[in-house]
């Protein structure tokens, strides 16, 4: 073979190698701008699981774009809306974490309250979720006063706590069923102490009045159900309230 010939092979083989890395053998430097851009666009059509792969894209090849605080938000947002609030968790603290003066920071603070807010179970379950709820949406109403998020959220935490109060009044009840007066009137004044703008708190204040029957401190009793009716004068259980004011008040006078 030629020396000429072998010279002739190698430029080529150098030549069809160029050729074929300009029609993708090796693609060229994305745009960080594009893939942003086609990331919002899915989330935008509700694709949330290829838009979170755009934004991981950025956020992790792109680190110092003026954009990024953005792109975390919407990959946080992606999860958040595949129902995978655990992970959705995690990228609202780094958000939070690395940009805290970000645009996105009271969204984000409130969207942590929702991912534990949606894994709040009902009320006779656990309630480690709805505690931390609780803490995270305390926490954005106390930082972010101005946000347009904050009725929202003290709509939520009011949801979170009617459900706690729930709990705390139905052991209350229970204990009251079972006859076991002291156990039912701590419950009750729980109730009324942690939540008392809860219709659960009404309830435990006439319930306490059943509970110091049952414990014969019918003074107390008597009181309770005075200041019951004074308070809630329409409540479906003012009726019943009066009812015993009646039985007590001849007791309290000496008849």
């Amino acid at each position: 073979m030629s020396i000429r010939f072998c010279l002739f092979a190698g430029i080529s083989t150098v030549f069809i190698s160029a050729i074929s890395c300009s029609r993708g053998g090796l693609k060229e430097a994305e745009n960080p701008r594009d893939i942003y851009d086609a990331g919002t666009a899915l989330f935008n059509k509700g694709n949330y699981f290829k838009a979170q792969a755009e934004f991981q894209k950025l956020i992790y090849s792109y680190p110092g774009q003026p954009f990024i605080d953005t792109a975390q938000y919407y990959l946080s947002m992606s999860l958040y809306n595949m129902q995978r609030y655990p992970e959705a968790v995690g990228e609202f603290r780094r958000l939070l974490a690395s940009y805290p003066v970000s645009a996105f920071a009271d969204d984000a603070q409130f969207q942590l309250g929702m991912c534990h807010f949606q894994q709040s179970p009902k009320y006779d379950r656990d309630q480690e979720e709805t505690y931390t709820a609780v803490d995270e949406f305390s926490t954005f109403l106390n930082r972010y006063p101005q946000s347009p998020l904050y009725d929202e959220a003290r709509a939520r935490l009011n949801e979170l706590y009617d459900k706690l109060a729930r709990k705390m009044f139905k052991n209350g009840e229970l204990y009251l069923k079972l006859h076991d007066y002291d156990p039912a009137l701590v419950y009750f004044d729980q109730v009324r102490d942690n939540y008392p703008e809860t219709e659960w708190a009404r309830r435990a204040v006439y319930y306490s009045g059943e509970a110091l029957l049952g414990l014969d401190r019918k003074s107390d009793a008597l009181e309770t159900f005075r200041n019951f009716v004074a308070a809630f004068p329409d409540h479906e259980l003012s009726g019943k309230a009066r009812e015993n004011i009646e039985k007590l008040q001849p007791a309290e006078d000496g008849g």
